[in-house]
């Protein structure tokens, strides 16, 4: 049977606009073009847990150009992680069991309870959608990342994948920042961008239902979230004549949230995010910021997380500072950290990056007063080494 938002897709060809000056086309329209591409990356902190982390991704896209312009094509991406076995998906268990269960939040996905034992690689089949492209935009329909988490703009950070913040891989399993509003993950849903007009695009997604469980999203994990709507802006303009880049991205979201293991603790679920940078010749520099009231009905359950960064080239050598810091409320955990780092390019497609990390993470007694607070800290070298083509 056919998926209506495949259908959609499909039906946006017939009205796709002839007005394709402004993107990339063929000269011999009705010619299939194909493209794959992959990055792999190890990440090794010997002062967290000694582990040694990785990931594997790939990505294959393959379109074709219409008489009128427009561009019709089809893109998958997956790929394989071995992350920290209490954080799959960056969701999962933060710090000790508490004393009284609690929800966990419909963004953060963190809950707290008993260590698990070792979850080994993790393999997922993450993107796999249709699109149209042309002088009215582009469209989407199929298992995607939602236009929010599309549009973000933030901090540069060296790091590709141990990053302070929206990291893919974390050593230590004690990052608790995310500012990129990635609320439903690569679940099925359709989406709208519009052109890019003096450099401003806006777009929207639609998500019937979030069960995607991606590698670095998980919102299967955790309540269920349903009916989600999201909207973002997204800005990207080099100046004339200084040269500076200027990137920035605003979204927000609501989706309707619910779990039956606890009966009338959520509601909708509203997230709110900002970000963006400046990019000189050799400085740039950033920042992010997102709220969440993670769905809850209960006072007292919201995330927040904001970071900001800074880089500086000299040469072939590439050096970065970085902070970050969130708060969850439901898993009555906060955290900062900040990082050092320093990252080289070999050639095009090799590149290694290596820094000092500093996490303090704060746990609080689960809603009750007189309970002991209890803090974790984790300082360290963290190295980086990534392949891509």
């Amino acid at each position: 049977m056919r998926n209506p938002l495949t259908g959609l897709a499909l039906a946006l060809a017939a009205t796709a606009a002839p007005a394709a000056a402004a993107q990339d086309v063929w000269d011999d329209p009705g010619g299939i073009e194909a493209a794959a591409t992959y990055e792999a990356a190890v990440v090794a902190a010997p002062d967290a847990d000694g582990s040694l982390l990785y990931t594997l991704r790939g990505a294959f896209e393959a379109n074709v150009v219409l008489g009128s312009g427009a561009i019709v094509g089809f893109r998958t991406s997956g790929g394989i992680d071995k992350d920290n076995p209490a954080r799959p998906g960056f969701s999962g268990v933060v710090g000790p069991a508490p004393a009284i269960a609690a929800p966990s939040g419909a963004f953060s996905g963190f809950v707290r309870r008993a260590l698990p034992g070792d979850a080994g690689p993790r393999a997922r089949l993450e993107t796999g959608y249709l699109y149209i492209e042309g002088g009215y935009g582009e469209l989407r329909a199929g298992f995607d990342d939602g236009v929010a988490a599309r549009f973000f703009e933030g901090a540069p950070s060296l790091f590709r994948h141990a990053a302070l913040v929206n990291p893919t891989l974390d050593p230590a399993g004690q990052i608790l920042a995310r500012t990129d509003h990635d609320l439903t993950g690569p679940s099925l849903k359709v989406s709208y961008a519009t052109p890019r007009i003096l450099g401003v695009r806006a777009g929207v997604s639609l998500t019937p239902e979030a069960n995607g469980s991606g590698l670095d999203r998980d919102p299967a994990s955790g309540p269920d979230i349903e009916n989600a709507a999201e909207i973002a802006l997204n800005v990207s303009r080099r100046l004339p004549r200084s040269g500076v880049r200027l990137r920035a991205g605003a979204a927000y979201s609501q989706a309707d949230t619910a779990q039956a293991a606890f009966p009338g603790a959520y509601d909708r679920a509203e997230t709110w995010s900002a970000g963006g940078s400046v990019e000189f010749s050799s400085l740039a520099f950033g920042a992010s910021y997102l709220t969440s009231n993670n769905g809850l009905t209960v006072t007292g359950g919201d995330y927040s997380a904001l970071s900001a960064a800074l880089r500086m080239t000299f040469g072939k050598i590439d050096a970065g500072l970085e902070f970050a810091d969130a708060t969850d409320e439901s898993a009555r955990a906060d955290s900062d950290s900040v990082g050092l780092s320093l990252g080289r390019n070999f050639g095009e497609n090799f590149r290694i990056v290596a820094g000092w990390q500093r996490l303090s993470t704060r746990f609080t007694g689960n809603r009750l007063p007189l309970a002991p607070s209890l803090r974790e800290k984790t300082d360290g070298v963290v190295i980086e080494i990534t392949l891509s083509g």
